[in-house]
């Protein structure tokens, strides 16, 4: 079964909103941000990284013919495949994910609050590759 470029313009329309939506939240200072705004920045990371994953599988399954295991694995196959240059980066929103979902106490919000300001290169580089190679 081929690559379904509907579900590819879904999924990277859910991962440019949510990236959106985190940099107007974090648009303020961090020391002005209530808890819910703290906790909508979590919530809106897992959002952003579950998009991704499942561009991703849809992607190594359909595009490439992989079986990922994981979702690191999912975003590390797609991604290395599509020759996007910053995989670590990737890999590390993953555990992000991962972090928030398990392990939510040992979450540093202001170190979070900190990477939305200048971390969605990565996460530009491949919705980038994904046009070029499946999209044209």
């Amino acid at each position: 079964m081929p690559v379904d470029v509907d579900v590819l313009k879904k999924k990277i329309d859910e991962v440019k909103w949510t990236i959106n939506e985190l940099q107007r939240i974090a648009s303020k200072q961090f020391i002005k941000l209530n808890i819910d705004e703290r906790y909508a920045i979590r919530y809106n990371i897992i959002v952003l990284v579950e998009s991704l994953v499942s561009l991703c599988l849809h992607i190594a399954i359909e595009g490439f013919g992989g079986r990922p295991t994981s979702y690191r694995e999912a975003v590390h196959f797609a991604a290395e495949r599509m020759g996007v240059t910053c995989l670590r980066d990737l890999e590390s929103l993953v555990g992000l994910r991962n972090l928030l979902i398990h392990r939510y106490w040992d979450v540093e919000d202001e170190r979070i609050y900190q990477g939305l300001k200048t971390n969605f290169k990565c996460v530009e580089e491949l919705l980038g590759r994904v046009r070029e190679v499946f999209l044209g």
